[in-house]
């Protein structure tokens, strides 16, 4: 007796071939090892602008990499906190060792370069190259996050925008937070998708908790709970307000054990009342003269405060006060020009006022390379179009976008209340790639369909 195998054009597809997300296994592979190769160019390139295009170099000049600033900040504060100074003022610390504590930055990125120096990767390049790591993790989750919100071909090219757009990749050579914030917008961002994909409460519960964590990296991030958690857990389709309410508490109680142990530390060090950082009146300060309300740096930042300088002997906290009321007394007097004062520093921000002047300081001021700034600049602009278009796409295909503008509306607000500078646009640089990434995959769908459309109404008819 004879059998016969079941033709393979009739007989059903094997497990082995279809993925637990129902995808192909084969194109599941295919946008892996791309994606793979794609991180691998992106790593490369942070690699290169680390040890060849920007060395590290102790003098100020525009083809080296200087630490100074916020960067001074990071690099010494996390060399201190892995020799157990927990979060203490790095310049005292530097200078004579003294600990005297410090919150004038949120404490994530700090944390994350503490980890490479407790393993002797204290240096300043080895911080930049394990900055550029973390850099290198993004192009990985931006691209995942486009696939699961547009498919395969936008992830590729979101991680592909990742990768070589300047504007991600000069963040990561420079030691400052930026870095941090991108890599846990992506994540929020994706957490987010992931809830309204399936608003689980344990799905609640991971986007409060990666919510509150992107937090710790930039503190105007916290805006993520009213503008993006809430709303998504109240908008749940079919599901009653009591579930919706629930799931809103879980994610914000999440948010809490997050950003909470960060909160009951700074309470208990400091004579004024503290919860994220102290450096709220040093950056508002910052934007508060003549210099920046009025004349050509209208927008901008400058050395506005001048004195009396509060004494040593108060702790961080107190001397944060002395600036912050001297800010908030110049704006009260100065109240007719706040508005126009705002409006040039979103103008800053997104490119729309005066930006040469701003890329200019970008390289000049803030250290950030005169080539790259140049080149970030133009590329920002080419993206933003294709960025639009992808936002019309997901709305039609009624993929919430409210995520994605609501990263752009906390940047707004950051450099509105502050200053504009472009690296402020950092945490909005991710949803632009993505939406980007999305709207070139349209874009190019689009014009081979209508290719394929005309010429089927070009062949010939055969009778």
């Amino acid at each position: 007796m004879t059998t016969t195998s079941p033709s393979p054009t009739t007989s059903a597809p094997t497990a082995e071939l279809i993925t637990p997300t129902g995808r192909p296994r084969a194109a599941v592979n295919r946008f892996a090892w791309a994606l793979g190769g794609i991180t691998l160019v992106g790593f490369l390139i942070r690699v290169l602008n680390v040890l060849w295009w920007r060395p590290t170099t102790d003098t100020p000049g525009y083809h080296g990499y200087r630490l100074w600033g916020d960067a001074f900040y990071y690099h010494w504060q996390a060399n201190a906190l892995a020799h157990g100074a927990w979060f203490v003022d790095p310049y005292r610390w530097y200078l004579d060792g003294t600990q005297l504590p410090s919150a004038g930055h949120p404490p994530l990125f700090t944390s994350y370069l503490a980890l490479w120096s407790a393993i002797g990767l204290d240096g300043v390049t080895a911080h930049r190259l394990a900055s550029g790591m973390l850099g290198t993790a993004s192009i990985v989750v931006i691209g995942l996050l486009a696939r699961r919100i547009a498919g395969n071909p936008a992830g590729l090219v979101a991680a592909g925008i990742a990768a070589v757009y300047p504007q991600m990749w000069i963040n990561d050579g420079m030691v400052l937070s930026e870095t941090m914030a991108i890599f846990m917008t992506a994540v929020a961002l994706t957490a987010a998708y992931a809830f309204w994909q399936r608003p689980s409460t344990r799905n609640a519960a991971l986007l409060g908790l990666a919510c509150g964590i992107t937090a710790l990296s930039r503190t105007e991030l916290m805006l993520l709970f009213p503008l993006v958690v809430i709303p998504l857990a109240l908008m749940v389709r079919d599901a009653d307000w009591g579930r919706r309410i629930r799931l809103a508490v879980v994610a914000c109680l999440m948010g809490v054990v997050a950003v909470g142990p960060w909160v009951i530390f700074n309470y208990t060090r400091f004579e004024e009342t503290t919860t994220m950082t102290t450096g709220t009146g040093s950056a508002l300060s910052a934007a508060s003269c003549n210099e920046v309300f009025y004349g050509s740096l209208i927008g901008y930042y400058a050395n506005c405060f001048q004195g009396p300088w509060p004494s040593a002997k108060l702790d961080e906290s107190q001397r944060d006060l002395v600036p912050r009321h001297a800010a908030i007394e110049y704006t009260k007097d100065h109240i007719k020009r706040l508005p126009l004062a705002v409006a040039a520093r979103v103008g800053r921000l997104w490119g729309l006022f005066k930006p040469g002047q701003t890329t200019a300081f970008d390289w000049w001021i803030e250290g950030r390379g005169r080539a790259p700034t140049w080149i970030g600049l133009f590329f920002y602009y080419a993206l933003l179009p294709f960025a639009a278009v992808g936002l019309v796409a997901l709305r039609r295909r009624r993929v919430p976008i409210l995520p994605l503008v609501a990263i752009a509306v906390v940047a707004t607000f950051a450099a509105a209340i502050t200053f504009g500078v472009t690296r402020y646009r950092a945490p909005a640089e991710v949803a632009i790639v993505v939406a980007a990434g999305v709207g070139i995959d349209a874009a190019w769908r689009r014009v081979r369909n209508r290719h394929h459309t005309m010429s089927k109404r070009a062949a010939p008819v055969i009778e």
